[in-house]
């Protein structure tokens, strides 16, 4: 562990102040029904968005200050089943008319230490929440700031910053000209804050967060923490809300996304969520819908024939349509915080029985529409070997609290196990292996005719065989002491040994 992990875990802080108390008078104007903190952004309300992201960064104690309908609010909220099992201060501020320092200055009674400080109307990346947690106080006040100017929406409404060769804060304005970086609306504070505003609102009788910040930076004790590649949107309006809506759809495509996901899949699943994403549709009712579609496909290849060879076509355009509407499963649960055990798994076995299903008949559709049995046989081989990998990755994952199969960890990712031809093969070559590469390989190749289905049942061989290789590869290196070992020997049994050594033989 590094010295830098280990002070942040040492600096961890549990709390966030939230101020929800505000009129929200710019977005009701523009004809947002709700109260601010409930207006919906990405499927979700404000102030539940907020919640859940710090609760994504760790933290577990909410101290959320009300003001405005605070009663319908508190109301909606209070018994939501996603925020229900988190420990939530429901904090009501009488006189919320007055600047949001005064706000802050009600949750004093409620906290303890260091905390955290953000309004419900900014929507933002757990990574900033991260990125506060690694940087110890170097004073009362740390503010995470966004040095990405050209990346900020509206930098007219925008509080900018000024920040000094220690990172200090020299002077945060909106009016600034000379500035450096914008504020994001996420704070780490200590108990110098509330004696800073206190102070303020007792010379002036109100106090905003902006006056408290330049106490701070005046006497040195505010300093800033950059967001790095992180993103975030503050909510003024509807067309504000429209951005945050974009940078969240954005934020769904992965660095593990393949090429065909990235420019293909991904357009078309976003298009399907962005139109689900305020409907009552969950994750799983999306990963039953590809399930469906999936076995549609499969369906399609056991109708084909010589006289009907469209039925390949069509499976092979409802097996990339699968693999799609799969992708919006994860989007919804990532944009509405909709995650839970039974839900990966879900997803996990729907992909088993989508892929395979797909393979399986696509072999006995050739066999039928050409009379040769070899590639049945081939198909039948794929399957069995697929079921004894995925037995014991799904042990192996297991052991690590993990349902995701990608999450497995292959030797040859690692640069000091890939010496081998065979490990530099599957490296170079590993996204065959890939569900958007793969399922949109096979749409095309399933308007081919005759030879192309011959051609994607060789090539399943071919790579469910390098996959195999590459399992027994990783799992013997997991499991080195001979404990692990025999479990692997006795899971391979010698009934499918057996069953592997004939297959082969009628192939061959």
């Amino acid at each position: 562990m590094t010295a830098k992990l280990e002070q942040a875990q040492q600096q961890e802080i549990k709390q966030l102040v939230i101020l929800a108390a505000g009129m929200g008078s710019r977005i009701r104007a523009g004809g947002a029904e709700s109260p601010k903190p409930l207006v919906d952004v990405g499927g979700l309300p404000l102030l539940k968005r907020s919640i859940l992201t710090a609760n994504k960064a760790g933290i577990e104690r909410f101290i959320v200050i009300l003001g405005y309908e605070a009663e319908l609010i508190e109301t909606r909220l209070r018994d939501d089943e996603q925020l229900a099992p988190l420990d939530i201060e429901w904090v009501f501020h009488e006189r919320y008319q007055l600047k949001n320092g005064v706000s802050v200055l009600q949750a004093k009674p409620f906290i303890e230490g260091e905390f955290y400080l953000t309004m419900a109307d900014h929507v933002v990346e757990p990574a900033i929440y991260q990125a506060l947690a690694a940087h110890p106080l170097k004073g009362d006040l740390a503010l995470a700031v966004d040095y990405k100017l050209d990346d900020v929406f509206d930098m007219d409404d925008a509080t900018k910053v000024k920040v000094g060769p220690q990172s200090e804060i020299i002077e945060i304005d909106k009016a600034l000209v000379d500035f450096d970086a914008v504020d994001t609306g996420v704070f780490r504070c200590s108990q110098g804050l509330l004696a800073a505003l206190e102070t303020v609102y007792d010379q002036e009788g109100d106090a905003s967060l902006s006056q408290g910040v330049k106490k701070l930076a005046d006497l040195g004790r505010a300093h800033t923490v950059d967001v790095g590649k992180a993103w975030w949107q503050d909510v003024d309006d509807l067309l504000t809300r429209a951005e945050a809506e974009r940078r969240l759809f954005a934020s769904l495509t992965k660095e593990s996304d393949g090429f065909i996901s990235k420019n293909i899949n991904r357009k078309v699943s976003k298009w399907i969520s962005r139109r689900l994403m305020r409907t009552s549709v969950s994750p799983n009712h999306v990963t039953a819908a590809a399930l469906f579609i999936g076995l549609l496909a499969a369906g399609a290849n056991l109708l084909a024939d010589a006289d009907n060879m469209w039925f390949i076509a069509l499976g092979g355009i409802l097996f990339q349509l699968s693999s799609i509407v799969d992708g919006c499963d994860g989007e919804l649960a990532r944009l509405r915080f909709q995650f839970s055990e039974f839900g990966a798994w879900f997803d996990t076995i729907s992909d088993v029985i989508i892929n395979h299903s797909y393979l399986f008949t696509l072999g006995l559709a050739a066999t039928r529409v050409s009379g040769e049995p070899i590639w049945a046989y081939m198909s039948t081989l794929v399957l069995i070997l697929s079921i004894v990998i995925l037995k014991n990755i799904t042990k192996a994952l297991h052991a690590k609290g993990e349902t995701y199969l990608p999450a497995m960890d292959w030797s040859f990712k690692n640069n000091q196990d890939c010496q081998s031809l065979f490990q530099k093969i599957c490296k170079h070559f590993s996204f065959f292996a890939r569900r958007d590469f793969y399922a949109f390989g096979l749409m095309l190749f399933s308007f081919g005719g005759l030879t192309a289905m011959k051609i994607s049942t060789l090539a399943s061989v071919i790579v469910i065989s390098f996959v195999f290789g590459q399992f027994v590869r990783t799992y013997v290196k997991l499991g080195r002491d001979q404990s692990d070992l025999d479990r692997f020997s006795h899971d391979f049994d010698a009934q499918s040994t057996t069953q592997i050594q004939k297959l082969s033989e009628q192939t061959v």
